[in-house]
């Protein structure tokens, strides 16, 4: 059911409102608020895209974690320009996100890596993410085997896993608006200040 609400602000700072739209998110969202959409390009220019977690943001950017052999992990490297989506259905909104994703340095993905569960860290081992998969028999063996090699020991990080920060150069808010009216405002980076528009439906 459409909601009556108010146009977004114009003159809010796009990281402010981020903010708000989130918390409330994180109430009324049935599952994984925090799940966006990460949209890459390979060598050939073909899109592709899927389904990761935000782990933080704050005003530098939003910050996934993965395997860097994994098929985005690759082609961030070719080419670190990515898109961001996140849609909360229950709330009728989205953001979108424009930007260039980089590699965190090590201690910032150690830190995020030392505070898994246990079992996903002997995945991160185990997965090679995005490769083939002969029989899913290999890949629970491949979990024991290193269960076994890290009993009662502390799991480093793979060498292949860490995380990048998307920083934002465009941040569009969505909201629904019956009659397909919706309410859109875009802000663009221009230097160290935000310069926003508002946009038709």
């Amino acid at each position: 059911m459409n909601e009556i609400r108010r146009s977004i602000n114009i003159n809010a700072n796009p990281f402010d409102l981020f903010d708000k739209w989130y918390e409330e998110a994180k109430i009324r969202e049935i599952n994984d608020p925090n799940a966006m959409n990460l949209a890459t390009v390979d060598k050939n220019s073909r899109p592709s895209s899927r389904m990761v977690l935000l782990k933080s943001y704050n005003s530098l950017g939003f910050v996934f974690f993965t395997n860097l052999s994994s098929k985005k992990g690759i082609e961030i490297k070719h080419n670190s320009k990515v898109a961001l989506n996140f849609h909360w259905k229950s709330l009728q909104k989205q953001i979108r996100i424009e930007g260039k994703a980089k590699l965190l340095n090590n201690k910032e993905a150690n830190i995020y890596f030392d505070s898994r569960p246990r079992e996903s860290k002997i995945s991160a081992w185990a997965s090679d993410q995005s490769s083939k998969l002969i029989s899913r028999a290999k890949l629970n063996n491949k979990v024991n085997e290193y269960q076994k090699k890290y009993e009662g020991k502390k799991i480093p990080k793979p060498v292949h896993w860490s995380g990048f920060r998307v920083v934002p150069q465009l941040i569009e808010f969505w909201q629904d608006v019956p009659f397909r009216l919706h309410d859109r405002i875009e802000f663009v980076i221009s230097g160290k200040k935000w310069k926003s528009r508002r946009l038709y439906p």
